[in-house]
């Protein structure tokens, strides 16, 4: 009873003292809570992403004329690739440049840009616009036109045999309409193959992509026409100007290994090169894996630094104490008495810190988070423009860390505070253990001389 009377008394007896504890334990539990819960968040969600992030295997063609026609891959070995335990599914698409000879093409707008001599007025150069025909399969005509941030506007996505899509500014520049014929020629092809097609539908930019001032056509122009896959595919055409993308949705990262051995096994060519989109998702990740190693820096650098800071602080308030220590010890009081009073004393001013710093953290920590996260992606670069889609779904560039608060945070946190108490008690055990008061009163002599 007299230790807990004793140790109240001394906290109102010296609260200005223990005012300054509490004001540094407050910040140095406020920075290890808001580095400890960015870093375990962003270890989290890193670890939930990956989970989450769908894993494309992308099939490459080599230079076609450097290999023989029998070690072409064909469209029923492709399907036959994708009839796997490790496939969710697949995506097959062919394009092809193209001409028109009668149809004006959507000019391009050069990147060089020129005065005219008469006057200042500055004029765009414009180049002939280029144009692409893409081949693939109702379904991954669907996706591929979702994820280049187009909407189909009239028509269908099902196509017959020589039915195409066009977009909405090529039609209007040649004022056509559905059920109109168009014909194109394939370049590169010495025999000029041309072929006639029916437009059965029309696309243009979503909202979003119109609002950006910019197309995210695959072929990054309005010229591109869309077509089944068996219709481009029946066209005669030189190899060398044709390109094929064929890609696997894995259900797992993991199991890439044995989705490669398995199609090495059905017969892929060892000219063929197989890719992931694994880079993808480290690139996106990066800000947050930034995020976490500079938290988790700084949490190392606020245990490291907050405790000698605490040790400093405690020799020198243990200093300004002798005296009533000298004058306990001289009524009777023992020195495991002495000890449990200031430890109470501390727990009292912890207790405190412990609560205000836990509030602030919930209000700070979020905000903290987001700004962490856009001050990395500016360090890294514009990541959404450095991110290369490899025949991926287009994936949401990551834009706030959710922070959490759980069992595991809170037993941290009550952790992290008991450590910094145990530095405080440790210097204050060990000097009330060493005080002798004979040598307090010498050097207390010595020092008024």
């Amino acid at each position: 009873m007299f230790v807990f009377k004793h140790a109240f008394l001394n906290l109102r007896r010296h609260i200005w003292n223990y005012l300054l504890v509490g004001i540094m334990l407050f910040l140095l539990i406020l920075g290890t809570m808001v580095t400890s819960t960015l870093y375990s968040s962003a270890k989290l969600f890193t670890q939930h992403y990956s989970n989450q992030f769908k894993t494309i295997v992308t099939i490459l063609e080599p230079d076609l004329s450097n290999i023989s026609h029998e070690k072409k891959l064909t469209k029923e070995q492709y399907v036959k690739f994708g009839k796997s335990k490790y496939v969710n599914g697949m995506k097959m698409i062919e394009n092809t440049p193209i001409s028109f000879e009668t149809l004006t093409t959507i000019p391009s707008p050069s990147m060089v840009q020129f005065r005219e001599s008469e006057g200042n007025a500055l004029k765009e150069n414009y180049n002939q616009g280029l144009a692409n025909w893409w081949g693939a399969e109702s379904d991954s005509l669907v996706k591929e036109l979702a994820e280049n941030g187009l909407d189909i506007s009239a028509g269908s996505t099902v196509l017959k045999d020589n039915e195409c899509l066009v977009s909405n500014e090529f039609a209007e520049l040649n004022q056509l309409k559905i059920g109109d014929s168009i014909q194109v020629v394939l370049t590169g092809n010495e025999k000029k193959a041309r072929q006639s097609l029916v437009i059965a539908g029309m696309y243009q930019p979503n909202e979003q992509v119109q609002s950006d001032g910019a197309s995210q056509l695959v072929g990054g122009q309005g010229n591109d026409i869309f077509t089944n896959w068996e219709t481009l595919h029946a066209m005669e055409k030189d190899d060398q100007f044709v390109y094929n993308s064929v890609s696997y949705e894995l259900t797992s990262m993991a199991i890439f290994e044995d989705f490669f051995d398995e199609i090495k096994t059905k017969g892929l060519p060892s000219e063929y090169q197989v890719m992931t989109n694994e880079a993808n998702m480290k690139l996106l990740l990066s800000p947050v894996n930034g995020t976490g190693t500079l938290s988790g820096t700084i949490l190392l650098s606020f245990l490291i630094f907050g405790n000698f800071g605490l040790a400093l602080l405690s020799i020198r308030l243990f200093r300004q104490k002798q005296t009533e220590i000298y004058v306990l010890r001289n009524i009777g009081i023992t020195k495991q008495q002495i000890i449990k009073s200031r430890l109470i004393e501390l727990v009292v001013v912890a207790s405190f810190s412990f609560t205000f710093a836990l509030i602030a953290t919930k209000f700070i920590v979020q905000p903290i988070a987001d700004w962490q996260l856009s001050s990395q992606r500016q360090l890294m670069g514009n990541v959404d423009q450095l991110f290369s889609f490899v025949a991926s779904e287009k994936n949401d560039s990551i834009a706030s860390i959710p922070m959490v608060f759980n069992a595991n945070s809170f037993i941290t946190f009550i952790g992290v505070t008991c450590l910094f108490l145990i530095t405080i008690m440790s210097i204050d055990s060990y000097k009330v253990f060493k005080f002798e008061p004979i040598e307090f009163l010498l050097e207390r002599n010595l020092d008024e001389r």
